[in-house]
């Protein structure tokens, strides 16, 4: 499955609809798709932000209307851009309103600032800076904002479909190739780095897709961020970090 590719999206659901049958229906659907270290500004939103939204928009009718459930697996740098963001582009975001054609707006407007120099002040610029990021960790910053995109749909998925149990989470530092392509842990072995092991990596998404009504969703509505602190599972808006 290419999360890029429209058209393997669609045979993907294809497939799952067939094995389904007529009156089948999907519990829960988890997109996981992500590349971090070295891509391009347009790799990074093509994964993880716009193949995102394809997965969600081309797998939602085989979910189940009635408390079906849909994770996004995000990452602890979304609710930092979201915070670096400007007060006017926070206010964009957080519209209840919003819609794809918007947030597809603002990436365009990123990948203008990247084509243009891609300098911290490009960025600045366009009310999206990346705080303590831009300068030491560029990939850092360019990820997170895609990832932010991304909890943005999610929400505004959430908000349109209150039946289903539609979240994000942050499954913290894991130790896969996506973090060892990063040079501070590139060759490093699994107890040097002091990261979660995969499956530690993937009990915020579980929990979310198998655990109770509580701990699927807080309050009346879903759309919300969800990480692990020790054992656990807390939740908060999409624009902070729950577990600091």
């Amino acid at each position: 499955l290419d999360v890029t590719d429209a058209g393997s999206v669609q045979a993907a659901c294809a497939q799952v609809r067939e094995s389904l049958g007529d009156k089948g229906r999907l519990f829960g659907v988890v997109s996981n798709a992500g590349v971090l270290w070295g891509y391009t500004l347009k790799d990074l939103m093509e994964v993880c932000a716009i193949g995102v939204r394809t997965v969600l928009d081309t797998f939602l009718p085989l979910v189940d209307p009635d408390g079906g459930r849909i994770i996004v697996v995000s990452s602890g740098l979304s609710p930092l851009m979201y915070g670096y963001a400007s007060p006017e582009r926070q206010k964009i975001l957080n519209d209840e309103y919003l819609k794809w054609n918007c947030i597809q707006s603002m990436i365009d407007e990123c990948y203008d600032a990247e084509h243009n120099g891609g300098t911290p002040e490009n960025y600045e610029n366009i009310g999206f800076p990346g705080g303590p990021f831009a300068d030491s960790a560029p990939d850092f910053h360019k990820y997170g904002l895609a990832k932010m995109f991304a909890d943005v749909y999610m929400r505004k998925l959430a908000r349109s479909h209150p039946n289903l149990r539609i979240s994000s989470c942050d499954p913290g530092l894991v130790y896969t190739d996506l973090m060892t392509k990063i040079p501070r842990y590139e060759g490093k072995d699994f107890e040097e780095t002091g990261a979660k092991s995969p499956t530690e990596g993937a009990e915020a998404a579980m929990r979310l897709l198998f655990g109770g009504v509580d701990e699927a969703v807080h309050g009346d509505v879903g759309g919300r961020f969800f990480a692990m602190k020790g054992a656990e599972l807390l939740s908060s808006d999409i624009n902070k970090r729950p577990d600091v």
